[in-house]
């Protein structure tokens, strides 16, 4: 085993063949090593024409950026050593002391299979649950889909930005309808049950259209909500989800309108609340009110009789998503 200072002009930093980490900049990282400088060697492999970094890509970096020449490596030789016994030495070091991350466990995975020939059976069988990962055939899949999407969505991912369900679905899409989602979710947020839910709508959208599943985010109405710098990243994701459903459901969504204009008609405080079935299959309305004392239950109530004498409450009963007049 040899431990030398190696000069940063000795290592092949264009090889990545052992690379499981994703994100190389760490700020933590950086100040300790600022701070009292490198604790633990890097291991490098001595391959012609320069030595490979097997297992300390984010500490070579940060002496990089700290203006340091070398490095404190542990130096292994290929000799006697498969390439697949190398890159575990990389995967037990990062295992040995963290919790990989969604992309890095997919980066592993790829590299297993294609790189250095691991069967699926084996992957599945012995690296899924190594890698804290349920063994199954769809699990293996998912994460070497994930592996291949474009940087926009790798990003979204790492930020939490998107679920690995969202980019599981959206790695099997063309590179510019992921890097059209990567720039809209730099404009919104969504929950990962609205994920679900504007995906859905966006597949349905473009399926009726016949068209890309981003077409429908260049409608007016979507356009105009993306570019209201009135609203959060949070308002334009539940706002961007609202007006995908009218899109989707156009009289449905013209019955509610109707219906929330019938009800504003009655003139009702926000405390008595008049709903209807959410798809109008049924004409049953719901009044919900909430009163603390006799007196505050009179007053509720003296307010619904007034509203029981208008015409307007007549037509609360009319509406049909069917017949766009409402009739």
């Amino acid at each position: 085993m040899i431990f030398k200072e190696i000069l940063f002009e000795e290592i092949d930093f264009d090889d990545e063949a052992f690379r499981i980490t994703e994100t190389l900049d760490s700020e933590p990282l950086l100040d300790s090593l600022r701070a009292i400088g490198q604790l633990n060697p890097v291991l490098l492999l001595d391959r012609s024409p320069g030595k490979v970094t097997v297992c300390g890509f984010r500490r070579i970096r940060a002496l990089k950026r700290l203006g340091k020449s070398q490095v404190l490596a542990r130096i292994i030789s290929e000799e006697g050593l498969a390439s697949l016994e190398i890159f575990g030495l990389a995967l037990w070091d990062n295992l040995s002391h963290r919790q990989l991350e969604t992309l890095e466990k997919a980066r592993a995975l790829f590299k297993l299979q294609q790189d250095f020939g691991v069967s699926e059976d084996v992957l599945i069988k012995t690296y899924l649950p190594l890698l804290g990962l349920t063994p199954h055939e769809g699990v293996l899949r998912a994460y070497l889909a994930i592996n291949n999407v474009r940087p926009g969505l790798r990003r979204c991912l790492a930020e939490g930005q998107l679920t690995n369900s969202s980019v599981e679905t959206l790695a099997e899409l063309p590179s510019h309808i992921q890097d059209s989602i990567a720039a809209l979710m730099t404009r919104i947020r969504l929950s990962a049950s609205l994920q679900r839910k504007v995906l859905a709508l966006l597949e349905d959208l473009s399926a009726i259209a016949e068209a890309q599943l981003n077409a429908p985010l260049d409608h007016p109405e979507v356009l105009a909500i993306l570019d209201d710098s009135r609203l959060s990243p949070y308002q334009k994701g539940e706002k961007l989800h609202e007006a995908l459903y009218r899109l989707r459901n156009p009289r449905l969504s013209q019955a509610t309108d109707r219906f929330l204009a019938q009800k504003k008609k009655l003139g009702l405080p926000g405390s008595i609340q008049i709903t209807c079935h959410p798809f109008f299959e049924t004409a049953d309305l719901r009044v919900e009110f909430n009163a603390s004392s006799v007196e505050r239950f009179r007053e509720q109530a003296a307010l619904l009789h007034e509203a029981a004498q208008s015409p307007e409450l007549d037509g609360m009963f009319q509406l049909d998503p069917r017949n766009s007049d409402g009739e």
